[in-house]
Protein backbone atom coordinates (compact mmCIF):
# COMPACT_ATOMS: atom_id res chain seq x y z
CA UNK A 1 0.00 0.00 0.00
CA UNK A 2 1.32 3.41 -0.96
CA UNK A 3 2.20 5.60 2.00
CA UNK A 4 0.30 8.88 1.76
CA UNK A 5 1.42 12.19 3.23
CA UNK A 6 -1.57 11.99 5.57
CA UNK A 7 -0.27 8.71 6.95
CA UNK A 8 3.23 10.20 7.12
CA UNK A 9 2.07 13.13 9.25
CA UNK A 10 0.33 10.77 11.63
CA UNK A 11 3.33 8.44 11.86
CA UNK A 12 5.73 11.30 12.52
CA UNK A 13 3.44 12.85 15.12
CA UNK A 14 2.82 9.53 16.90
CA UNK A 15 6.55 8.75 16.95
CA UNK A 16 7.34 12.22 18.31
CA UNK A 17 4.64 11.93 20.97
CA UNK A 18 5.93 8.46 21.95
CA UNK A 19 9.51 9.73 22.29
CA UNK A 20 8.24 12.59 24.46
CA UNK A 21 6.35 10.17 26.70
CA UNK A 22 9.16 7.60 27.04
CA UNK A 23 12.09 10.06 27.27
CA UNK A 24 10.55 13.34 28.47
CA UNK A 25 13.68 14.79 30.09
CA UNK A 26 16.18 13.93 27.37
CA UNK A 27 13.85 14.96 24.55
CA UNK A 28 12.96 18.34 25.98
CA UNK A 29 16.61 19.06 26.89
CA UNK A 30 17.84 18.30 23.36
CA UNK A 31 15.12 20.41 21.74
CA UNK A 32 15.85 23.21 24.18
CA UNK A 33 19.53 23.26 23.14
CA UNK A 34 18.68 23.19 19.42
CA UNK A 35 16.13 25.98 19.65
CA UNK A 36 18.40 28.18 21.75
CA UNK A 37 21.17 27.82 19.16
CA UNK A 38 18.80 28.83 16.36
CA UNK A 39 17.52 31.78 18.37
CA UNK A 40 21.05 33.13 18.76
CA UNK A 41 21.96 32.50 15.12
CA UNK A 42 18.84 33.80 13.36
CA UNK A 43 17.43 36.30 15.85
CA UNK A 44 17.56 39.35 13.56
CA UNK A 45 16.20 37.39 10.61
CA UNK A 46 13.19 36.23 12.65
CA UNK A 47 12.55 39.77 13.94
CA UNK A 48 12.73 41.38 10.49
CA UNK A 49 10.59 38.67 8.90
CA UNK A 50 7.68 39.25 11.29
CA UNK A 51 8.00 43.03 10.98
CA UNK A 52 7.94 42.74 7.18
CA UNK A 53 4.75 40.68 7.39
CA UNK A 54 3.09 43.50 9.34
CA UNK A 55 4.23 46.07 6.76
CA UNK A 56 2.85 43.93 3.91
CA UNK A 57 -0.51 43.63 5.69
CA UNK A 58 -0.72 47.40 6.13
CA UNK A 59 0.14 47.83 2.45
CA UNK A 60 -2.61 45.40 1.45
CA UNK A 61 -5.17 47.25 3.59
CA UNK A 62 -4.34 50.50 1.79
CA UNK A 63 -4.26 48.95 -1.69
CA UNK A 64 -7.14 48.73 -4.21
CA UNK A 65 -6.89 44.95 -3.89
CA UNK A 66 -8.45 45.23 -0.42
CA UNK A 67 -11.96 45.67 -1.84
CA UNK A 68 -12.00 42.06 -3.09
CA UNK A 69 -13.93 39.47 -1.10
CA UNK A 70 -12.78 36.07 0.08
CA UNK A 71 -14.96 33.83 -2.05
CA UNK A 72 -15.76 36.34 -4.76
CA UNK A 73 -18.11 39.29 -5.17
CA UNK A 74 -21.28 37.36 -4.29
CA UNK A 75 -19.89 35.45 -1.30
CA UNK A 76 -21.87 35.69 1.96
CA UNK A 77 -20.52 35.58 5.49
CA UNK A 78 -21.27 32.47 7.53
CA UNK A 79 -20.89 33.98 11.00
CA UNK A 80 -21.91 37.26 12.64
CA UNK A 81 -19.13 39.75 13.35
CA UNK A 82 -19.35 39.02 17.09
CA UNK A 83 -19.04 35.25 16.62
CA UNK A 84 -16.29 35.78 14.05
CA UNK A 85 -14.19 37.97 16.35
CA UNK A 86 -14.96 35.69 19.30
CA UNK A 87 -13.76 32.57 17.49
CA UNK A 88 -10.57 34.09 16.08
CA UNK A 89 -9.71 35.66 19.44
CA UNK A 90 -10.41 32.53 21.48
CA UNK A 91 -8.43 30.34 19.10
CA UNK A 92 -5.58 32.84 18.76
CA UNK A 93 -4.37 33.73 22.24
CA UNK A 94 -7.20 33.94 24.77
CA UNK A 95 -5.63 31.54 27.26
CA UNK A 96 -2.28 33.34 27.04
CA UNK A 97 -3.79 36.64 28.16
CA UNK A 98 -5.01 35.04 31.37
CA UNK A 99 -1.60 33.52 32.01
CA UNK A 100 0.54 36.58 31.23
CA UNK A 101 -1.91 39.43 31.98
CA UNK A 102 -0.16 40.34 35.23
CA UNK A 103 3.12 38.44 35.02
CA UNK A 104 4.59 39.85 31.82
CA UNK A 105 4.13 43.61 32.43
CA UNK A 106 5.40 43.15 36.00
CA UNK A 107 8.43 41.22 34.75
CA UNK A 108 9.27 43.83 32.09
CA UNK A 109 9.42 46.53 34.74
CA UNK A 110 13.05 45.44 35.19
CA UNK A 111 13.78 44.33 31.61
CA UNK A 112 17.17 45.37 30.15
CA UNK A 113 15.52 47.63 27.56
CA UNK A 114 13.44 49.32 30.28
CA UNK A 115 16.31 51.05 32.04
CA UNK A 116 14.01 53.65 33.59
CA UNK A 117 11.84 50.89 35.16
CA UNK A 118 8.84 52.68 33.71
CA UNK A 119 5.46 50.96 34.14
CA UNK A 120 4.02 52.44 30.94
CA UNK A 121 6.96 51.23 28.86
CA UNK A 122 6.68 47.79 30.49
CA UNK A 123 3.11 47.67 29.17
CA UNK A 124 4.30 48.90 25.75
CA UNK A 125 6.82 46.06 25.56
CA UNK A 126 4.07 43.58 26.40
CA UNK A 127 1.77 45.12 23.78
CA UNK A 128 4.60 44.75 21.24
CA UNK A 129 4.74 41.01 21.92
CA UNK A 130 0.98 40.45 21.83
CA UNK A 131 -0.31 43.12 19.48
CA UNK A 132 0.05 44.08 15.82
CA UNK A 133 2.96 41.79 14.94
CA UNK A 134 1.33 38.72 16.45
CA UNK A 135 -2.02 39.22 14.77
CA UNK A 136 -0.39 40.22 11.47
CA UNK A 137 1.15 36.73 11.38
CA UNK A 138 -2.28 35.15 11.83
CA UNK A 139 -3.89 37.54 9.35
CA UNK A 140 -1.25 37.01 6.66
CA UNK A 141 -1.39 33.23 6.99
CA UNK A 142 -5.21 33.22 7.05
CA UNK A 143 -5.50 35.56 4.07
CA UNK A 144 -3.20 33.42 1.93
CA UNK A 145 -5.00 30.19 2.80
CA UNK A 146 -8.44 31.79 2.38
CA UNK A 147 -7.61 33.36 -0.99
CA UNK A 148 -6.21 30.18 -2.52
CA UNK A 149 -9.13 28.16 -1.17
CA UNK A 150 -12.11 30.44 -1.84
CA UNK A 151 -10.89 32.43 -4.83
CA UNK A 152 -8.62 29.96 -6.61
CA UNK A 153 -10.73 26.88 -5.91
CA UNK A 154 -8.00 24.94 -4.14
CA UNK A 155 -8.04 22.84 -0.98
CA UNK A 156 -7.81 24.54 2.39
CA UNK A 157 -4.27 23.38 3.16
CA UNK A 158 -0.79 24.88 3.34
CA UNK A 159 0.36 22.97 0.26
CA UNK A 160 -2.47 24.44 -1.81
CA UNK A 161 -0.61 27.77 -1.78
CA UNK A 162 2.01 26.15 -4.01
CA UNK A 163 0.06 23.81 -6.29
CA UNK A 164 -3.49 22.96 -7.36
CA UNK A 165 -2.67 19.26 -7.41
CA UNK A 166 -4.31 17.22 -4.66
CA UNK A 167 -1.18 15.10 -4.25
CA UNK A 168 2.36 16.48 -4.52
CA UNK A 169 5.66 16.81 -2.68
CA UNK A 170 4.36 20.14 -1.29
CA UNK A 171 2.19 18.12 1.07
CA UNK A 172 5.31 17.82 3.19
CA UNK A 173 4.46 21.39 4.21
CA UNK A 174 1.13 20.13 5.56
CA UNK A 175 3.05 17.55 7.60
CA UNK A 176 5.27 20.28 9.07
CA UNK A 177 2.19 22.39 9.76
CA UNK A 178 0.61 19.56 11.72
CA UNK A 179 3.78 19.16 13.79
CA UNK A 180 3.94 22.93 14.43
CA UNK A 181 0.31 22.93 15.55
CA UNK A 182 0.75 20.03 17.95
CA UNK A 183 3.88 21.48 19.57
CA UNK A 184 2.44 25.01 19.81
CA UNK A 185 -0.85 23.97 21.39
CA UNK A 186 0.83 21.42 23.69
CA UNK A 187 3.06 24.18 25.11
CA UNK A 188 0.06 26.41 25.74
CA UNK A 189 -1.89 23.55 27.27
CA UNK A 190 0.96 22.72 29.66
CA UNK A 191 1.37 26.36 30.71
CA UNK A 192 -2.37 26.74 31.28
CA UNK A 193 -2.49 23.67 33.49
CA UNK A 194 0.46 25.06 35.49
CA UNK A 195 -1.49 28.27 36.14
CA UNK A 196 -4.65 26.38 37.08
CA UNK A 197 -2.63 24.30 39.55
CA UNK A 198 -1.21 27.43 41.16
CA UNK A 199 -4.68 28.97 41.37
CA UNK A 200 -6.16 25.94 43.09
CA UNK A 201 -3.24 25.85 45.55
CA UNK A 202 -3.70 29.56 46.31
CA UNK A 203 -7.46 29.47 46.71
CA UNK A 204 -8.10 26.02 48.18
CA UNK A 205 -4.98 24.44 49.67
CA UNK A 206 -1.24 24.34 49.02
CA UNK A 207 -1.36 20.59 49.55
CA UNK A 208 -3.29 20.18 46.30
CA UNK A 209 -1.08 19.76 43.28
CA UNK A 210 1.69 17.63 41.90
CA UNK A 211 1.98 15.45 38.83
CA UNK A 212 -1.14 13.41 39.55
CA UNK A 213 -3.23 16.56 39.89
CA UNK A 214 -1.84 17.99 36.63
CA UNK A 215 -2.68 14.78 34.80
CA UNK A 216 -6.18 14.85 36.28
CA UNK A 217 -6.61 18.38 34.90
CA UNK A 218 -5.29 17.27 31.53
CA UNK A 219 -7.76 14.38 31.51
CA UNK A 220 -10.70 16.67 32.25
CA UNK A 221 -9.69 19.26 29.65
CA UNK A 222 -9.11 16.52 27.10
CA UNK A 223 -12.52 14.95 27.61
CA UNK A 224 -14.23 18.32 27.13
CA UNK A 225 -12.29 19.42 24.04
CA UNK A 226 -12.68 15.99 22.44
CA UNK A 227 -16.44 16.10 23.03
CA UNK A 228 -16.62 19.60 21.60
CA UNK A 229 -14.48 18.61 18.61
CA UNK A 230 -16.75 15.71 17.78
CA UNK A 231 -19.78 18.04 17.78
CA UNK A 232 -18.40 20.17 14.91
CA UNK A 233 -17.52 23.79 14.14
CA UNK A 234 -21.00 25.33 14.20
CA UNK A 235 -21.79 23.86 17.59
CA UNK A 236 -18.83 23.14 19.85
CA UNK A 237 -16.28 25.74 18.74
CA UNK A 238 -18.78 28.53 18.00
CA UNK A 239 -20.68 28.20 21.28
CA UNK A 240 -17.51 27.82 23.35
CA UNK A 241 -15.96 30.89 21.70
CA UNK A 242 -19.03 33.07 22.28
CA UNK A 243 -19.13 31.93 25.89
CA UNK A 244 -15.41 32.63 26.31
CA UNK A 245 -15.64 36.20 25.05
CA UNK A 246 -18.68 36.99 27.20
CA UNK A 247 -16.92 35.40 30.21
CA UNK A 248 -13.68 37.32 29.48
CA UNK A 249 -15.53 40.64 29.20
CA UNK A 250 -17.19 39.99 32.56
CA UNK A 251 -13.83 39.33 34.22
CA UNK A 252 -12.20 42.29 32.47
CA UNK A 253 -14.91 44.76 33.48
CA UNK A 254 -14.87 43.46 37.07
CA UNK A 255 -11.09 43.88 37.44
CA UNK A 256 -11.22 47.28 35.68
CA UNK A 257 -13.88 48.43 38.15
CA UNK A 258 -11.76 47.31 41.11
CA UNK A 259 -8.59 48.89 39.71
CA UNK A 260 -10.50 51.99 38.62
CA UNK A 261 -11.81 52.63 35.10
CA UNK A 262 -9.95 55.94 34.89
CA UNK A 263 -6.67 54.24 35.86
CA UNK A 264 -7.18 51.60 33.20
CA UNK A 265 -7.96 54.18 30.52
CA UNK A 266 -4.87 56.23 31.43
CA UNK A 267 -2.63 53.16 31.25
CA UNK A 268 -4.25 51.99 28.01
CA UNK A 269 -3.82 55.40 26.35
CA UNK A 270 -0.27 56.06 27.57
CA UNK A 271 0.94 52.54 26.81
CA UNK A 272 -0.57 52.76 23.30
CA UNK A 273 1.37 55.98 22.62
CA UNK A 274 4.56 54.46 24.03
CA UNK A 275 3.97 51.31 21.98
CA UNK A 276 3.53 53.25 18.73
CA UNK A 277 6.62 55.39 19.42
CA UNK A 278 8.74 52.32 20.19
CA UNK A 279 7.52 50.26 17.22
CA UNK A 280 10.20 51.33 14.70
CA UNK A 281 13.03 50.49 17.09
CA UNK A 282 11.58 47.35 18.63
CA UNK A 283 10.59 45.99 15.21
CA UNK A 284 14.06 46.06 13.68
CA UNK A 285 16.74 46.45 16.37
CA UNK A 286 17.92 44.11 19.11
CA UNK A 287 19.50 46.49 21.58
CA UNK A 288 23.08 45.81 22.60
CA UNK A 289 23.19 44.14 25.98
CA UNK A 290 19.61 42.88 25.74
CA UNK A 291 20.25 39.96 23.38
CA UNK A 292 19.51 37.27 25.96
CA UNK A 293 16.30 38.98 27.04
CA UNK A 294 15.22 39.46 23.43
CA UNK A 295 15.81 35.79 22.62
CA UNK A 296 13.85 34.68 25.68
CA UNK A 297 10.92 37.01 25.08
CA UNK A 298 10.52 38.81 21.75
CA UNK A 299 11.94 36.20 19.39
CA UNK A 300 10.36 33.27 21.20
CA UNK A 301 6.99 35.04 21.19
CA UNK A 302 7.15 35.79 17.49
CA UNK A 303 8.11 32.19 16.73
CA UNK A 304 5.34 30.97 19.01
CA UNK A 305 2.81 32.95 16.97
CA UNK A 306 4.29 31.48 13.79
CA UNK A 307 3.96 27.98 15.25
CA UNK A 308 0.25 28.75 15.68
CA UNK A 309 -0.05 30.31 12.20
CA UNK A 310 -0.93 27.12 10.28
CA UNK A 311 -3.57 26.38 12.91
CA UNK A 312 -4.97 29.84 13.64
CA UNK A 313 -4.48 31.08 10.08
CA UNK A 314 -6.35 28.14 8.57
CA UNK A 315 -9.05 28.34 11.22
CA UNK A 316 -9.54 32.08 10.64
CA UNK A 317 -9.65 31.49 6.88
CA UNK A 318 -12.33 28.84 7.39
CA UNK A 319 -14.62 31.25 9.26
CA UNK A 320 -13.97 34.36 7.10
CA UNK A 321 -15.57 33.63 3.74
CA UNK A 322 -17.51 36.60 2.37
CA UNK A 323 -15.44 39.32 4.06
CA UNK A 324 -13.43 41.82 2.04
CA UNK A 325 -9.64 41.74 2.29
CA UNK A 326 -9.70 45.10 4.07
CA UNK A 327 -12.38 43.97 6.52
CA UNK A 328 -10.51 40.72 7.11
CA UNK A 329 -7.11 42.30 7.77
CA UNK A 330 -8.43 45.13 9.93
CA UNK A 331 -10.67 42.74 11.86
CA UNK A 332 -7.97 40.16 12.51
CA UNK A 333 -5.16 42.62 13.31
CA UNK A 334 -6.78 45.68 14.90
CA UNK A 335 -9.71 44.42 17.01
CA UNK A 336 -7.73 41.82 19.00
CA UNK A 337 -4.84 44.27 19.44
CA UNK A 338 -7.15 46.86 20.99
CA UNK A 339 -8.61 44.24 23.33
CA UNK A 340 -5.10 43.08 24.20
CA UNK A 341 -3.92 46.60 25.09
CA UNK A 342 -6.95 47.11 27.35
CA UNK A 343 -6.45 43.70 28.93
CA UNK A 344 -2.83 44.33 29.90
CA UNK A 345 -3.65 47.89 31.02
CA UNK A 346 -6.23 46.38 33.37
CA UNK A 347 -4.30 43.43 34.80
CA UNK A 348 -0.75 44.74 34.45
CA UNK A 349 -1.84 48.26 35.40
CA UNK A 350 -3.65 46.81 38.39
CA UNK A 351 -0.40 45.18 39.46
CA UNK A 352 1.55 48.45 39.16
CA UNK A 353 -1.05 50.28 41.29
CA UNK A 354 -1.32 47.54 43.92
CA UNK A 355 -0.12 48.23 47.46
CA UNK A 356 1.83 44.98 47.36
CA UNK A 357 3.68 45.63 44.08
CA UNK A 358 6.98 44.40 45.52
CA UNK A 359 5.28 41.20 46.67
CA UNK A 360 3.76 40.70 43.20
CA UNK A 361 7.19 41.28 41.62
CA UNK A 362 8.86 38.79 43.92
CA UNK A 363 6.14 36.21 43.29
CA UNK A 364 6.33 36.70 39.52
CA UNK A 365 10.12 36.38 39.48
CA UNK A 366 9.82 33.16 41.47
CA UNK A 367 7.03 31.65 39.38
CA UNK A 368 5.14 33.38 36.57
CA UNK A 369 1.92 31.64 37.60
CA UNK A 370 1.89 33.43 40.97
CA UNK A 371 1.54 36.95 39.53
CA UNK A 372 -2.17 36.83 38.74
CA UNK A 373 -3.24 35.45 42.11
CA UNK A 374 -0.92 37.81 44.02
CA UNK A 375 -2.83 40.68 42.40
CA UNK A 376 -6.27 39.17 43.03
CA UNK A 377 -5.47 38.76 46.73
CA UNK A 378 -5.66 42.56 47.00
CA UNK A 379 -9.38 42.49 46.40
CA UNK A 380 -12.02 41.46 48.91
CA UNK A 381 -13.42 38.92 46.46
CA UNK A 382 -10.00 37.63 45.41
CA UNK A 383 -10.96 33.97 45.70
CA UNK A 384 -14.07 34.46 43.57
CA UNK A 385 -12.04 36.30 40.94
CA UNK A 386 -9.43 33.57 41.09
CA UNK A 387 -12.03 30.90 40.43
CA UNK A 388 -13.43 32.97 37.54
CA UNK A 389 -9.93 33.27 36.09
CA UNK A 390 -9.37 29.53 36.39
CA UNK A 391 -12.71 28.84 34.74
CA UNK A 392 -12.00 31.26 31.89
CA UNK A 393 -8.50 29.89 31.34
CA UNK A 394 -9.92 26.38 31.19
CA UNK A 395 -12.56 27.24 28.59
CA UNK A 396 -10.05 29.21 26.50
CA UNK A 397 -7.54 26.37 26.37
CA UNK A 398 -10.33 23.90 25.60
CA UNK A 399 -11.35 26.08 22.64
CA UNK A 400 -7.75 26.28 21.42
CA UNK A 401 -7.30 22.51 21.59
CA UNK A 402 -10.69 21.96 19.99
CA UNK A 403 -9.84 24.31 17.12
CA UNK A 404 -6.41 22.74 16.70
CA UNK A 405 -7.89 19.28 16.23
CA UNK A 406 -10.38 20.69 13.74
CA UNK A 407 -7.58 22.24 11.68
CA UNK A 408 -5.38 19.16 11.93
CA UNK A 409 -8.02 16.89 10.40
CA UNK A 410 -8.56 19.45 7.64
CA UNK A 411 -4.85 19.44 6.82
CA UNK A 412 -4.65 15.66 6.83
CA UNK A 413 -7.93 15.38 4.87
CA UNK A 414 -9.25 12.81 7.33
CA UNK A 415 -12.20 14.45 9.07
CA UNK A 416 -13.79 11.37 10.63
CA UNK A 417 -14.38 11.15 14.36
CA UNK A 418 -11.79 8.38 14.61
CA UNK A 419 -9.16 10.73 13.12
CA UNK A 420 -10.10 13.43 15.63
CA UNK A 421 -9.63 10.93 18.45
CA UNK A 422 -6.22 9.86 17.15
CA UNK A 423 -4.93 13.41 16.82
CA UNK A 424 -6.33 14.28 20.23
CA UNK A 425 -4.30 11.39 21.63
CA UNK A 426 -1.11 12.70 20.01
CA UNK A 427 -1.70 16.20 21.44
CA UNK A 428 -2.34 14.73 24.88
CA UNK A 429 0.86 12.66 24.64
CA UNK A 430 3.14 15.65 23.97
CA UNK A 431 1.36 17.69 26.64
CA UNK A 432 1.87 14.87 29.15
CA UNK A 433 5.64 14.98 28.69
CA UNK A 434 5.66 18.74 29.29
CA UNK A 435 3.57 18.31 32.44
CA UNK A 436 6.21 15.96 33.81
CA UNK A 437 8.87 18.68 33.45
CA UNK A 438 6.43 21.45 34.52
CA UNK A 439 8.72 24.29 33.41
CA UNK A 440 7.00 27.36 31.96
CA UNK A 441 10.08 28.68 30.13
CA UNK A 442 10.79 25.23 28.71
CA UNK A 443 7.16 24.94 27.55
CA UNK A 444 7.63 28.18 25.59
CA UNK A 445 10.77 26.84 23.91
CA UNK A 446 9.24 23.47 23.04
CA UNK A 447 6.12 25.19 21.71
CA UNK A 448 8.15 26.92 18.99
CA UNK A 449 10.03 23.79 17.86
CA UNK A 450 7.73 23.28 14.91
CA UNK A 451 7.71 26.99 14.07
CA UNK A 452 11.29 27.41 12.90
CA UNK A 453 10.92 25.52 9.58
CA UNK A 454 7.50 27.10 9.17
CA UNK A 455 9.05 30.59 9.11
CA UNK A 456 10.47 29.77 5.69
CA UNK A 457 7.26 28.09 4.51
CA UNK A 458 5.21 31.16 5.48
CA UNK A 459 7.67 33.39 3.60
CA UNK A 460 7.36 31.18 0.51
CA UNK A 461 3.55 31.24 0.79
CA UNK A 462 3.62 35.02 0.97
CA UNK A 463 5.81 35.32 -2.12
CA UNK A 464 3.52 33.01 -4.13
CA UNK A 465 0.46 34.97 -2.99
CA UNK A 466 1.91 38.39 -3.80
CA UNK A 467 3.04 37.22 -7.24
CA UNK A 468 -0.43 35.84 -7.94
CA UNK A 469 -2.37 38.97 -6.96
CA UNK A 470 0.12 41.17 -8.84
CA UNK A 471 -0.66 39.22 -12.03
CA UNK A 472 -4.39 39.78 -11.46
CA UNK A 473 -4.06 43.58 -11.29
Amino acid sequence: MKLSFNHLSLIISVVVASIFIVFPTTTTDVLNDIVNYLLITFDTFFLWTVSLILIICIGLILSPFAKNKLGGENAKTEFSTFSWVAMLFAAGMGSGLIFWGVAEPIYHLNSPINSAHDAVFALAITDFHWGLHAWAIYAFSGLIIGWFSYNEGREMTISASFTNKTSSVYQLFDVLAVVAILFGVAGTLANSIALIETGVQTIVSEEIGGLAFRFLLLTFISLVFISSSLSGLNKGVKYLSNFNVAFALLLLVTIAYLVGFSNVLVYAFNSSIAYIKALPTLSFVIAEGSESWSHGWTIIYFLWWISWAPFTGLFIARISKGRTIREFLIGVILYPTIITIIWFATFGGGGFLANNLEEIQAATNTNYTLGLFSLLNNFGIGNILGLLSIGLLTTFVITSADSAIYVTVLLTKKTSNSSKLIWSGVLIGISSALLIRNNVDLNKVIAITGAIPFVFILCAQGIRFLILINKKR
